[in-house]
């Protein structure tokens, strides 16, 4: 499999130039001294970004979970399992997932709750989805010269056949990889770069690479990884808020084992009473041509940037709210609206719009469209609305 830190246009820090200006950078964090209880051989911080960078993640299998409290209201209790629950959870609550994972054409994704359960499954050419909840499946044979499926490509990666309520979209095969990926790609001289000795993850010995930004307007107090002593593979990634001590969001593996899973992990048939939709490959075109043409779409020329660094102040323009969340039903649209209703109202020269403030980010939505996103206070945001790039 190709290295899954530049799998992605976020990871392309790893590329050529950019990794030797990173490696010099962070030699000045000079030697790391492995702590007393661990064999692991002493490494700088420079030596495990290299690794990082050549990594090239083989078969494993492993329980992952994720934790996060980040001081968001609080919202009802529901079907953790359902994508709009899922993505929540990734900013305030905890979820738990297995995986399996042999190659780019096998793997298996398993996201669990107390009740409820969600499989993605890949075994060759047949994908299928299912869910505990309404027992519903849905098969899809993936053509041959489906893109990604001979080059390696992250399995969870494009577009998902399945969409609505289930498995979150483009989720990537290790986890704590692609967290660790979008630390990384916020590296550059604002970022100070040291190695606070070794911890045991996940019953293994790792090496703890931590980043902190120089920038006092961040709201992140720092970045830490959790780096295999033998694999060089991210097990645990931990944010922690400015003048915090516990980290804020959490994500990494509470086990894993790196022998190849059997192949009757990824041997899938529905159970007894199971609806079955199958998917045929024009459905997802005609189901994309649909997606694109929703209205509230975003469109990249919407986009921009007022700052840089750790306090880089994401803008977006034309936003329709209602759009966007028009096409939510039951409980979905429930959570929606009772999370909008708790955003607070804010006025300045700005103009007037609704503000989501936390301990690792804040939001502002501007009535005329434009909302404006950063890991900072409130404040920064409303000054940033301001700036000429952010009309």
């Amino acid at each position: 499999m190709p290295n899954s830190l530049l799998s992605t246009p976020a990871r392309r820090w790893a590329t050529g130039a950019t990794v030797a200006t990173v490696v010099v950078g962070a030699a000045v964090a000079g030697p790391l001294i492995a702590g007393a209880d661990s064999d692991l051989p002493d490494r700088t911080a420079a030596e495990l970004l290299v690794d990082l960078a050549s990594l090239d993640v083989g078969p494993f299998a492993g329980t992952v979970v994720q934790s996060a409290d980040v001081g968001l209201p609080e919202l009802p209790a529901t079907d953790t399992t359902s994508l709009p629950t899922a993505a929540l959870s990734l900013l305030d609550g905890s979820s738990t997932a297995r995986i399996w994972y042999t190659d780019g054409d096998t793997y298996r994704f398993a996201l669990q709750d107390d009740q409820n359960e969600s499989d993605l499954i890949r075994d060759g050419q047949d994908l299928w989805f299912w869910s505990s909840e309404g027992a519903r499946a849905s098969h899809l044979v993936v053509p041959d010269d489906a893109e990604g499926s001979d080059d390696g490509g992250n399995p969870f990666g494009g577009d998902s056949p399945f969409g609505g309520e289930g498995m979150p979209e483009n989720m990537p095969e290790n986890v704590p990889t692609a967290a660790a990926s979008m630390a990384l790609a916020m590296i550059e001289p604002s970022t100070q770069i040291d190695v606070d000795g070794t911890a045991t993850v996940a019953g293994r010995h790792a090496y703890e690479l931590v980043l902190r930004p120089k920038d006092d307007q961040s709201l992140i107090g720092s970045i830490r990884l959790a780096i295999d002593g033998e694999t060089s593979m991210p097990l645990r990634v931990q944010i922690v808020a400015k003048d915090a001590t516990e980290p804020s969001f959490e994500v990494g593996f509470t086990s894993i084992s790196f022998d190849e899973p059997d192949a009757s992990t990824y041997e899938f048939a529905p159970p007894p009473g199971t609806t079955v939709e199958e998917i045929q490959p024009d459905d997802l075109d005609d189901a994309a041509a649909e997606h694109h043409a929703e209205p509230g779409d975003l469109d990249h020329s919407d986009l921009s940037v007022v700052g840089s660094g750790w306090s880089s102040v994401f803008v977006v323009r034309d936003v329709d709210l209602d759009a966007l969340t028009s096409h939510l039903e039951g409980d979905a649209a429930a959570l929606a609206a009772d999370f909008i209703a708790q955003l607070q109202d804010v006025s300045g020269p700005y103009g007037t719009g609704r503000a989501l403030t936390s301990d690792l980010f804040s939001v502002l939505l501007l009535d005329d469209g434009r909302l404006l996103a950063g890991a900072v206070s409130l404040d920064v945001l409303e000054e940033a609305a301001q700036d000429p790039a952010a009309q």
